[in-house]
């Protein structure tokens, strides 16, 4: 394995979503020279993926709303959120909103307010639609600037530190080459991790490499086991999002042979009506509200059945007659899908969706480490064990900023660190010997077969209900898988080495996740225990996970 060639730049940049943009056009406006890099095209991830018709940003809508939507932050989020995260989205965002049309992004406000998912109050709405038009904002945007250079199908391997400090990293260009950037700061902008999971509602390069990146550069992680699933419809169009607000006009949701899944979980003092109305007021699974039941439900009987088909769901005709715009848009889509919610079969399953947790960070997005930010999903963001609708796009914006600002303080002082192509090499060798297991052993598993059963096992595993009997079968599992995964070999040819790294970051993201999982013995927000099934206050700490060499430690800690 032999570096190529190297690439000299101020940032570097690693994902081109909503926060990736932001960043990179902030500092190629302060004249600051920045390389792009994303696995696929420019404006992709989770924020340009058509899982729906808009996105929605949720904003502040006056200083007497301040206190207010903080509060409504704090009573979702069951103590795990970071407050001075959420103070600094909540000042922020008015003027952040004005400044999607900046980077090519329309963004059209809702009439009147509205509350978001999970919200206790309502407020202004943004809604951010037509992906297509807005890549070619972005392309266009871009192509005018002569300090900025942008990497399509290019993935980052690893972060190369020097004096405690970024100094650069090594990249797969899309020659499956291997590149070394020279740069004083990363700014790491490479989304989540929904798409190990068997059934998701993300694109395929969605897929955590960017925690693996942070955590083995020296940065912590935090808040990983809140992770967001949402019902996603299966048939008649698989992987299409489902909008939890037409549960308002749903009378019942049923198994193959018509037997209703709510009947046998609800409390006497809940009825189907109700459990249905406050289901329909969020997207994700949450263990805080009495909605609960719905979701356990669902993932209950695909454990037990092993059927994966999904749950249908009886609706009144009167759905259709509702005029409200947020309805419209939703259905007009499903519409454009050849989806009809009341003329056809429509079933029902949870899907992995969004991470709460991620990289810690400060106000500016930066990490601990020198030179190193992360911003977007990827980071443990203002939310804690749920997560306020509107708010992943608005934090996008306002930390895609924030990292952009801080970045060019910082270099104003960061000493440049020249790299050698023998520190080059010696990244890669470190990157070899981090998937050495200590017994290797034969596997009749290809690198996909190897991937796809990960997969499976974290969404039977992962997902919805979890518990302990059935998490510690889960790594034992995994780690079996890992002793078959050829990683060396993989790495070695060139057309398999973006296949190496991503089995390799699905390994050990898996292991990470379940961890987590493991760690918290009781039941908050989007993390159900099945064997915990309460929320217990000596959990009133939030999780960090550090790496010192090859050593992964799990701490709750009060901060």
């Amino acid at each position: 394995m032999d570096i190529t060639r190297k690439i000299t730049t101020e940032v570097l940049v690693v994902g081109s979503g909503l926060s990736g943009i932001k960043a990179t056009k902030e500092l190629a406006d302060r004249g600051r020279d920045v390389l792009l890099v994303t696995k696929t095209k420019l404006a992709s991830g989770s924020s340009f993926y058509p899982l729906k018709a808009s996105l929605g940003t949720q904003v502040t809508k006056n200083e007497a709303d301040k206190d207010v939507f903080l509060d409504d932050i704090e009573d979702l989020s069951r103590g795990m959120h970071n407050q001075k995260l959420a103070e600094t989205y909540v000042n922020d965002i008015p003027e952040r909103v004005t400044e999607y049309p900046d980077i090519g992004v329309n963004a059209k406000k809702l009439d009147g307010e509205r509350k978001a998912c999970f919200a206790n109050h309502s407020r202004d709405i943004y809604l951010l639609s037509d992906w297509d038009q807005i890549r070619k904002n972005v392309t266009e945007i871009f192509n005018q600037y002569d300090n900025l250079i942008v990497m399509q199908k290019t993935v980052v391997v690893s972060l190369i530190k020097k004096d405690g400090q970024i100094a650069g990293a090594v990249l797969l260009d899309n020659k499956n080459e291997f590149v070394m950037v020279e740069c004083q700061a990363v700014i790491l902008a490479s989304g989540g991790f929904g798409s190990i999971y068997k059934h998701n509602l993300n694109p395929a390069d969605v897929d955590g490499s960017g925690h693996m990146l942070a955590l083995e550069a020296g940065a912590r992680l935090v808040n990983m086991e809140f992770i967001q699933f949402i019902p996603g419809i299966t048939t008649p169009r698989y992987k299409t999002l489902f909008g939890e607000h037409t549960l308002m006009y749903c009378r019942d949701i049923v198994d193959d042979e018509g037997k209703s899944l709510l009947d046998p979980y609800l409390p006497e003092n809940l009825s189907k009506n109700e459990a249905l109305e406050i289901r329909s007021t969020h997207g994700p699974f949450t263990h805080s509200l009495e909605s609960k039941y719905f979701d356990i439900a669902m993932m209950e009987n695909i454990i037990k059945t092993k059927n994966e088909n999904g749950f249908t769901l009886l609706y009144d005709d009167e759905l259709y007659d509702n005029e409200e715009e947020f309805y419209k848009v939703y259905l007009d889509w499903l519409k454009g899908k050849n989806v009809h919610l009341t003329e056809q079969e429509v079933k029902i399953a949870p899907f992995a969706h969004a991470s709460n947790g991620g990289v810690s960070i400060d106000e500016n997005g930066s990490t601990s480490i020198p030179g190193l930010y992360a911003i977007g999903e990827l980071s443990a963001n203002i939310e804690g064990a749920n997560r306020l609708g509107g708010n992943s796009t608005g934090a996008c914006m306002v930390f895609g900023k924030r990292s952009a600002m801080d970045c060019d303080a910082y270099l104003q002082t960061a000493e440049r660190l020249e790299l050698s192509e023998a520190d080059g090499l010696t990244q890669l060798e470190r990157l070899s010997e981090s998937m050495l297991p200590d017994v290797v052993e034969e596997s009749d598993l290809t690198a996909n077969q190897t991937i796809d059963q990960i997969k499976e096992i974290l969404w039977y595993d992962g997902n919805v209900v979890r518990s302990e009997e059935r998490l510690v079968e889960a790594l034992r599992q995994i780690a079996e898988l890992e002793k078959g995964f050829r990683f060396n070999e993989l790495l070695e040819h060139k057309q398999s080495r973006k296949l190496a790294m991503k089995g390799r970051n699905v390994i050990k993201m898996a292991r990470l996740l379940l961890r987590a999982m493991l760690e918290r013995k009781e039941s908050r927000g989007a993390h159900y225990r099945e064997d915990y099934p309460q929320e217990d206050a000596s959990y009133d700490k939030r999780l960090f996970i550090t790496r010192e060499g090859t050593t992964t430690t799990y701490q709750f800690l009060d901060e």
